[in-house]
């Protein structure tokens, strides 16, 4: 019995060191996976950080903005109220597109028309005025359009963007500046040092922030509510000008939050638009062609920071909109460029177009 008893308690033994070696093995492999992976973050971080370049900050926005003696608003000059006799005048309603923030205000779209539309020498004098005001939706444009009734405008160039459906209980009179951020800045201790964490989370979360930023605007156009706050008001436009016997034409702008190229993914949007405009025989331009193809950190008034377009943004759409009204024949034909050239290369003129 006693023979038996040591047999037991010896093979009790052995299984419980065999189960104690089995648990160091499992902590040893354990403990060499957590090595090995930390030792892997620490050369990913280590090369991340000795090759990856730091994105290069600057600001090319004007350091301050001139503004003419007697303007009234920041949006254009101060001008007559009644319209000086013998002048063409053009009425530019919209909204931020038109107003252009973060820019000079001559730099804007409709200041550039107005420039090219008085350069021939013997016509009449062209008045490009700039209604933007940033934020409004087409429901706070009807009063706009009321208001360039009255100031007797000969055209009314409507500034469409696709935001514009939105729903707003309020007037704007401004930007929410820190609504059009683009990418994502994440703060958060842990990755204010690893760097290369904080590198894909910040990539994360800005591919589902440009899924917000497609799904906001395929609701606008998709609800009831919104899409009714803009057909409705726009319907109430074109009526009024109807009934003043004042010729409208729109403008649909883009969105530079996209390349616009085959990929751009609200060509839908821009369709529905264009149905509705054509539905209520308003002549239109649809903008997106003359930007396609080129990259949107050119087109973006601040790049990764806010989506309007620039300058350069708004040279194309003027270069876009003047020899499309001029094809219209709504505006007396003396007013639009004469002498076009090709080329600007020299102080020679090449040979003319006209």
């Amino acid at each position: 019995m006693v023979t038996t008893q040591n047999s037991a308690s010896t093979s009790e033994n052995i299984n419980d060191e065999g189960s104690l070696g089995k648990w160091q093995i499992v902590l040893a492999l354990s403990g060499m996976v957590i090595g090995g992976t930390l030792i892997i973050l620490i050369i990913i971080e280590v090369l991340f950080r000795a090759f990856a370049r730091p994105p290069v900050l600057w600001n090319d926005r004007p350091r301050t903005y001139f503004i003419p003696q007697d303007a009234k608003v920041l949006t254009d000059r101060s001008y007559s109220v009644i319209k000086k006799p013998g002048t063409i005048r053009i009425a530019v309603v919209g909204d931020s597109f038109s107003f252009a923030p973060y820019m000079q205000f001559d730099d804007a779209f409709p200041k550039r028309m107005e420039r090219w539309l008085n350069l021939n020498s013997v016509q009449p004098t062209v008045e490009v005025i700039n209604y933007g005001v940033p934020r409004y939706s087409t429901s706070h444009e009807v009063e706009v359009v009321e208001r360039a009734i009255r100031e007797q405008a000969d055209l009314i160039l409507l500034q469409i963007t696709l935001n514009d459906p939105e729903i707003k209980p309020y007037r704007p009179t401004g930007l929410l500046v820190d609504e059009n951020t683009g990418n994502a800045s994440i703060t958060n201790p842990i990755l204010n040092h690893w760097k290369s964490m904080a590198f894909v989370v910040t990539r994360l979360f800005n591919t589902q922030s440009h899924r917000d930023y497609k799904k906001y605007f395929f609701d606008l156009f998709q609800r009831k509510d919104t899409w009714n706050n803009f057909r409705g008001p726009l319907k109430t436009i074109v009526k009024k000008a109807s009934d003043a016997k004042i010729p409208i034409v729109a403008a649909v702008f883009p969105l530079f939050g996209y390349p616009v190229n085959d990929s751009y993914p609200f060509f839908p949007l821009h369709e529905k638009v264009q149905t509705l405009l054509t539905k209520l025989n308003v002549p239109h331009l649809d903008l997106a062609e003359p930007y396609r193809g080129l990259p949107i950190e050119r087109l973006q008034v601040m790049p990764g920071l806010d989506r309007h377009p620039n300058e350069i943004g708004h040279r194309i759409a003027a270069e876009a909109i003047v020899p499309w009204l001029h094809g219209t024949k709504l505006l007396p034909e003396e007013i639009f460029p004469v002498r076009i050239v090709p080329e600007r290369i020299g102080t020679m003129l090449p040979e003319l177009k006209k």
